[in-house]
């Protein structure tokens, strides 16, 4: 569980940023049956199976360009036996839509207002200023309140083993290796679960459960130290990134706030 408490979907879409290709003319290579491949939708395919690397060889640009021919071919082919009217086929392609619009909102919002230096120093200062310190510690993630306050007591009054319970009852992933998290800045989690390590003593478990997005946690802190700080040349994209993310997170925080969701 460790360094995965910020929105997943905030770091998949911010992911999925760096991979776009940058905007093209609508220049046409190629028509299918009247249907035509621009140069822009070539450059996205070959961005998304390279990982960002666009600049292939002529060669196998080419290979690109005849597999979206074939694709193209193949779509036609499903659209004249009325495939596209499948409720599944429906559903993937408003996710695949739903997904494109989000990628487009989140590349506005991380490059219309660039990081400055003063604010890397400022972030830098915050994670890795004097007197930081970094926990180890262990944690079991229950699904409701009740359950995490009979855990507590098990704990307490009959000396169960933390391990034990973290590997049969934690939902999460920790839960193979006890529920340890390994070693974490305070600024790595959310911030009730930083809050209450910070105050947890060494050895010791939270008194009562602790609530967060993810469901109830029982905290133990294993260890503390002093951290280490890295230069900041070795950590500037680290820091653009979790600055461009925390940006993402606060937006979509806010429009969620302001939208009207009803569950059925």
């Amino acid at each position: 569980m460790k360094r995965v408490f910020p929105s997943t979907l905030a770091v998949a879409l911010l992911t999925l940023l760096f991979v776009m290709a940058p905007a093209q003319a609508q220049t046409v290579l190629a028509e299918v049956n009247g249907e035509p491949i621009t140069e822009l939708q070539l450059n996205q395919i070959i961005a998304q199976q390279t990982q960002g690397g666009g600049n292939v060889p002529p060669a196998q640009r080419e290979q690109f360009l005849e597999e979206v021919i074939n694709l193209t071919v193949l779509a036609q082919a499903a659209a004249e036996q009325g495939l596209g009217d499948d409720p599944a086929l429906q559903a993937q392609l408003e996710n695949t839509r739903r997904t494109a619009l989000a990628q487009a909102f989140v590349r506005t919002l991380s490059t219309s207002e660039p990081i400055s230096e003063a604010a890397l120093t400022e972030r830098y200062e915050a994670e890795y200023g004097d007197g930081q310190l970094e926990y180890r510690a262990s944690h079991i993630l229950v699904e409701d309140r009740s359950q995490a306050e009979e855990l507590i007591r098990q704990i307490q009054e009959e000396q169960a083993e933390f391990a034990e319970l973290a590997a049969e009852f934690s939902r999460d992933g920790s839960a193979a290796n006890g529920g340890d998290l390994g070693w974490f800045a305070p600024t790595d989690m959310v911030a009730p679960f930083s809050e209450a390590v910070q105050q947890i003593e060494v050895s010791e478990i939270s008194q009562s459960p602790v609530e967060t997005q993810f469901g109830w946690h029982i905290i133990r802190v294993d260890e503390v130290r002093e951290r280490e700080a890295p230069p900041i040349e070795e950590v500037q994209s680290e820091l653009r990134m979790a600055i461009v993310n925390e940006r993402i997170q606060r937006s979509l925080d806010e429009l969620r706030e302001a939208a009207s969701v009803s569950y059925e």
